[in-house]
């Protein structure tokens, strides 16, 4: 077991045993020396922080790991094309090739660098808005400046929550249902990346994973938010299949692929995802029959040995197609086993929905034309 999968279930763990609370021990004084640094940098970024001149839409979190950002961006920023707006996205494009010296992944009209040099999800933001510039680099201020060029009058800062260099109009936070507040501690005994009293910036909560818990659950988060955070407003979101593409033409930046194509067909999952189960669960969602699926680590870096073995297992199954994530697809994109595979490969398409929420979503950008 590693040491991240140890702590991770110590964290999760309220009767550990006594190697567990030593550990536990230490790494409670850890906390205190990280937030005391978090706290001293906000505070001084805070004072220096820079106006862009244009309004800046913030779409962050509280606690480490996936909340849904990625696809919360690319649904906000289609909804505000759809308004008039200029949108371009801004993200530090962790470990990628640009993410040191930053650089246009796309200008809203080409991807002009590879996946490697883009980063997984700003490539794949590139990917699904084919009219809006995706820019990356650690120095945000200086993305704004390359944004602003490309006749952008809105930004969508992606992880802005903990991005205290530049002012913004709105903190929209996202809370997963599932985990909300990250073990109750800050990194590393906890998921927090900040005290929870920072909630207090939020313009908007946005609670994802609605879906895997009950209804109880879901007013626990609302009342503990209400004392965190008096008068915000808080709305819920679900992630729902939207298409399945032919990889193919998911490549080419071609979306057609109406669910109703593929409903009945018989798929092989293929993903290297943090929750296998819940693509499973979505593929079912989308009508698809499921006959296996080979389930890779998080962040896994796709082979084409590893394609060749997917395609095998898929035909001793009798699929009629072999399905992944777009998360996936893009480190996948390189493989030259995918034009001459004998099981065509498709691309489950998601997309973020506010089945209750879309018109308080809308008012936090209403007044800022």
């Amino acid at each position: 077991m590693s040491l991240e999968n140890y702590v991770t279930g110590l964290m999760k763990n309220p009767s550990p045993d006594l190697k567990g609370r030593l550990m536990l021990s230490l790494l409670d004084k850890l906390e205190k020396l990280y937030l005391s640094q978090v706290v001293k940098r906000r505070e001084a970024e805070e004072k220096a922080a820079e106006d862009c001149g244009i309004p800046v839409i913030s779409v962050g979190n509280v606690t480490a790991g996936g909340t849904g950002k990625t696809p919360c961006i690319i649904k906000m920023a289609d909804m505000l094309e759809k308004e008039g707006f200029h949108p371009a996205i801004i993200s530090r494009g962790y470990r990628s090739g640009l993410e040191k010296e930053g650089g246009l992944v796309s200008d809203g009209a080409h991807i002009l660098v590879s996946q490697a040099m883009a980063g997984d999800e700003p490539y794949m933001m590139a990917l699904k808005l084919p009219h809006v510039p995706v820019l990356v680099g650690k120095d945000r201020l200086r993305s704004v400046e390359k944004a602003k060029k490309l006749k952008a009058d809105i930004l969508l800062m992606d992880d802005g929550f903990q991005y205290w260099k530049l002012k913004r109009d709105r903190d929209l936070v996202l809370l997963d249902c599932t985990n909300p507040f990250g073990y109750e501690h800050a990194l590393p005994r906890g998921l927090l990346r900040e005290p929870l009293d920072a909630l207090q910036r939020a313009s908007l909560f946005i609670l994802t994973k609605r879906d895997q818990v009950n209804e109880e659950q879901v007013e626990e988060i609302r009342n503990r938010l209400e004392k965190l955070a008096p008068g915000i407003p808080v709305i819920c979101a679900c992630h729902q299949p939207s298409r399945a593409v032919a990889f193919t033409k998911w490549m080419e930046r071609n979306h057609e692929g109406p669910l109703s194509l593929v409903k009945g067909k018989r798929a092989y999952l293929v993903s290297g995802i943090g929750n296998p189960a819940a693509f499973a669960r979505t593929a079912g969602e989308a009508g698809l029959f499921l006959t296996g699926e080979m389930a890779y680590d998080d962040h896994h870096h796709y082979s084409d040995e590893d394609l060749r073995n997917v395609i095998s297992e898929a035909l001793k199954y009798g699929a009629d197609m072999i399905v992944t994530t777009e998360k996936d697809a893009v480190k996948m994109m390189n493989l030259k086993e995918i034009k001459r595979a004998a099981v065509p490969l498709y691309v489950l398409e998601i997309e973020m929905a506010f089945p209750e929420g879309e018109a308080v979503l809308r008012k936090q950008w209403e007044d800022l034309k």
